[in-house]
């Protein structure tokens, strides 16, 4: 049974269709939801974890031609290569992997539309909380829900407006800056994370402490990107409180992508069920028609990655095995076969981003779905936003760049044995955390944000000839600005 709290089940059985972003921009705050009873109450809070999961195209932290695609398909370890006529969709995701995109692209400005939606649900839940003078851990939940949109506002965008009543129209607030915007992140997540609840089971799919501390780590490690200055020191206390609560690895690496996320190590997830609440399109995305097929489901045949992430892996990492490729395919025993018979083999190797071969690109087992659970286009699993192998991650990191290295290795180690691997024993390098965060965590929605913060995110790779530093911020679009003269639009665009 999977583990909805009751509040969130309710919701999405009941407001599983939200607002239309690509029909209408948001350029001012809708006035008529309020609530009063106390079911009223708790759905307020719901619906904003509802915006986690929400179905529609660029919405949803997790969904397709969102948040995620702009944080994954723009960097080296997902690539969605048009073949023959399928996947050209305009150009829009070449000009996402080769960092050409323009503040048109619809992706960018549906993602921004998204997450003041989401804003504007967050100050409407706190401003019902504040007239019935609810309980304290809903007030807190609902404010780091909303640092959690603004941290991907600051993250994506840098200066962007701060909104905290909905009686202001956004079309007549003028942008903070990014540091101003990190100040405000920071100081609602130190306030509210001490009145969150510690448990795990009982607050699945919602922010416990461990989860708000977690949040807290990753705007403290970014804090250099976003204010200039660095916050090492900071975002190691935060990882610290973190494994305080009482969590730790899970064995079994492949377990926390199935259709229950384990709760020793993942803080956060979003539940999805796919006939309540579907979401999981991954395993969709990835495989080609004819493997599809033979689990009985129709899949797209678009994601993958090149050869070049594969080699970051060890032939001995546990965790290479998420990716298929060079090996005939067996689905149940059986090879399955393409349309001309041959054995169906995926080629690491892909010739061209423009045209794609059927079978080219590693494909990514990672949210591999159970047939039980699946339903039309989606799978159960559910989508793990943090856990506790990146809060080690985090803080191996923070105290590598302060100098422990030993303490640095010693975190980093717990994660490379958990994926069987030795005890990394020779000195310890950036490069090194770097690129065991893209084996660990690939396909989960940090790449971009980690090769910003390491200088690397327009160097050059595979198709990508390398970028201008303003694409490490995307774009205001064209129509949001039109709605709002005060904006002003990011450099180089």
């Amino acid at each position: 049974m999977k583990k909805f709290c009751l509040f969130i089940s309710t919701l999405l059985l009941l407001l599983s269709a939200c607002s239309d972003l690509d029909e209408k921009v948001y350029d001012q705050i809708e006035a008529d939801r309020f609530y009063t009873t106390d079911e009223q109450i708790i759905n307020a809070l719901a619906r904003i974890y509802a915006q986690l999961r929400s179905e529609a195209n660029h919405q949803g932290y997790a969904g397709e031609k969102g948040w995620y695609d702009l944080n994954e398909v723009t960097t080296d370890e997902l690539m969605i290569p048009a073949r023959g006529a399928s996947w050209q969709d305009g150009g829009v995701w070449m000009q996402l992997y080769r960092h050409k995109w323009t503040p048109s692209h619809s992706f960018i400005g549906g993602t921004w539309e998204w997450l003041y939606q989401s804003i504007i649900d967050c100050n409407t839940a706190l401003e019902v909380f504040a007239l019935n003078q609810s309980d304290e851990q809903y007030i807190a939940e609902a404010r780091v829900l909303r640092s959690l949109f603004y941290f991907l506002l600051m993250d994506g965008w840098g200066a962007v407006p701060i909104i905290t009543d909905r009686s202001t129209p956004l079309s007549e607030i003028s942008q903070s800056t990014r540091s101003e915007v990190f100040a405000f992140i920071e100081k609602e997540l130190l306030e509210s994370i001490p009145h969150l609840g510690e448990e795990k089971e009982g607050l699945y799919g919602r922010f416990n402490k461990a989860a708000g501390y977690a949040l807290l780590a990753k705007v403290y490690l970014n804090a250099g990107v976003y204010t200039g200055t660095e916050h090492w020191s900071e975002a190691l206390d935060a990882c610290n409180k973190v494994e305080e609560l009482g969590y730790d690895l899970h064995d079994d690496y492949f377990e926390l992508f199935g259709d229950e996320c384990p709760t020793d190590e993942v803080l956060l997830a979003i539940p999805i069920d796919p006939v309540l609440a579907p979401k999981m399109i991954y395993e969709f995305r990835t495989l080609a028609y004819e493997h599809g097929q033979a689990y009985g489901v129709s899949s797209w045949n678009g994601a993958c990655v090149h050869q070049n992430f594969l080699q970051k892996y060890a032939e001995d990492d546990l965790r290479k095995n998420q990716w298929i490729y060079g090996e005939p395919v067996i689905v149940n025993g059986e090879v399955v076969k393409t349309g001309n018979g041959e054995d169906l083999i995926y080629n690491p190797s892909i010739a061209s981003l423009e045209n794609a071969g059927t079978y080219e690109g590693a494909r990514n087992l990672k949210f591999s779905f159970e047939l039980a659970s699946y339903n039309g286009n989606s799978g159960g699993n559910d989508f793990p936003i943090l856990r506790f192998a990146d809060v080690l991650l985090m803080r191996a990191e923070s105290q590598l760049r302060l100098g422990n290295e030993s303490s640095a290795k010693a975190d980093l180690n717990r994660v490379r044995l958990r994926a069987g691997l030795e005890p990394l024993t020779e000195s310890l390098t950036l490069q090194e955390i770097l690129d065991e965060r893209g084996r660990e965590l690939c396909w989960e929605g940090w790449r971009r944000q980690d090769l910003i913060r390491f200088g690397q995110f327009g160097m050059a790779h595979d198709f990508m000839s390398g970028s201008d530093s303003h694409y490490e911020l995307f774009p205001i679009a064209e129509t949001t600005l039109a709605n709002n003269p005060n904006l002003v639009q990011n450099n180089g665009y």
